[in-house]
């Protein structure tokens, strides 16, 4: 008795024992998705989901089995007479016709446009493909069927579920690009009515202001990054202030000037000599509310204190050279992002900003 013959016996006995767990298996499947009625929320539907996926994967299993011994058997050297090419085409063809078993079954009854490419092969995939493959890996598996069945017999049903199993994965594959569409649109949409709502909000917020009171709260509305009739409505408004330079000088002198900055770095002001001396207190205290910051932050983050910097610096930059050297005011609020914390420190985008503008003054 040759040694390929005392190989393939036993493979042949192993093979056929799986084949008949893999149509057991077939035959569950069968049952729970035609024969039975399954809910359509709630945890039975995740019960039935990961039932079917763990039942295929087991399926899968068997028929890697059987697809070895039937290899082993030569009942694959129809395929190709290149060994490569045929393993290639065996391995990828009962991967996708599994694949494909398992997608069209999870999606049967789900609704959406998204699924609708998979729900057409779902009344019948689930069926036709892991029977083809039973009916034909039994040919295949026995030499003595093989021999007394016509290769067509075999050879048309499995090339049939092979390119139905990847114009199923074909579609899956649609079916995910369709629906990432959808979601970037729904979430591009989403965020325009978001933006429009703030936008109306803030000229809202502009509107109602009694700037003689709450001057303070619409200032971050008058910033260079705020769309241009927020801004124009908001410097308009604070404008009808009459006391609205006075009131700015005293925001730089305590702990609102962040607020003043947000205006003067991006609006111009009549008298501004009056200003040069109050935009000096307001970096120191810019300063002091940095460093409070730093001292008791939890966490540090890229950009943390990078709009508040900015608006200082862009402040100077239109006030400097009239008379006031600002260069010490902006050093302490450089050394204020060394003062010690209580957490580990990321770099800042804040401090190289202000490194190189204090270096370009030097």
């Amino acid at each position: 008795m040759s040694s390929s013959l005392l190989l393939t016996q036993p493979m042949t006995i192993l093979g056929n024992i799986f084949l008949g767990i893999a149509s057991l298996i077939f035959l569950l499947l069968f049952s729970e998705i035609y024969l039975k009625t399954h809910a359509r929320g709630g945890d039975a539907v995740m019960g039935f989901t990961w039932g079917i996926i763990i039942l295929n994967l087991v399926f899968l299993a068997c028929m890697a089995i059987v697809a070895l011994s039937i290899g082993l058997n030569g009942g694959f050297d129809w395929i190709s007479p290149s060994v490569l090419t045929r393993n290639s085409l065996v391995i990828f063809g009962l991967l996708a016709t599994v694949f494909a078993t398992a997608l069209t079954t999870l999606f049967k009854n789900e609704p959406g446009t998204t699924a609708a490419f998979l729900r057409i092969f779902s009344g019948f995939a689930p069926a036709l493909i892991p029977l083809v493959l039973i009916v034909c890996s039994a040919i295949l598996l026995n030499s003595g069927f093989r021999a007394s069945t016509p290769l067509a017999v075999y050879k048309i049903p499995l090339s049939v579920v092979f390119w139905l199993s990847v114009a199923i994965l074909g579609s899956a594959i649609l079916s995910g690009l369709v629906a990432s569409s959808e979601r970037q649109q729904n979430a591009i949409q989403e965020e325009l009515a978001f933006q429009d709502k703030n936008h109306q909000r803030m000229l809202a917020d502009i509107d109602s202001c009694d700037v003689e009171k709450n001057m303070l709260f619409i200032l971050v509305h008058s910033d260079r990054n705020q769309d241009a009739d927020v801004r124009e409505k908001a410097v308009a408004k604070i404008k009808t202030n009459p006391k609205y330079q006075q009131e700015l000088i005293q925001f730089l002198d305590g702990d609102w000037a962040p607020q003043a900055f947000n205006y003067l770095a991006s609006n111009e002001v009549e008298g501004k000599n009056q200003f040069l001396e109050p935009i000096k207190k307001g970096i120191l205290n810019q300063a002091r509310l940095t460093r409070k910051h730093v001292r008791n932050c939890n966490y540090f983050y890229p950009d943390m204190e990078e709009w508040e910097v900015n608006r200082v610096l862009w402040t100077v930059e239109k006030y400097e050279g009239m008379g006031v050297d600002y260069l010490p005011a902006v050093k302490e609020l450089r050394s204020a992002f060394d003062e010690p914390a209580e957490v580990e420190k990321t770099k800042l985008n804040a401090t190289g900003i202000l490194d190189r503008w204090i270096k370009s003054r030097q």
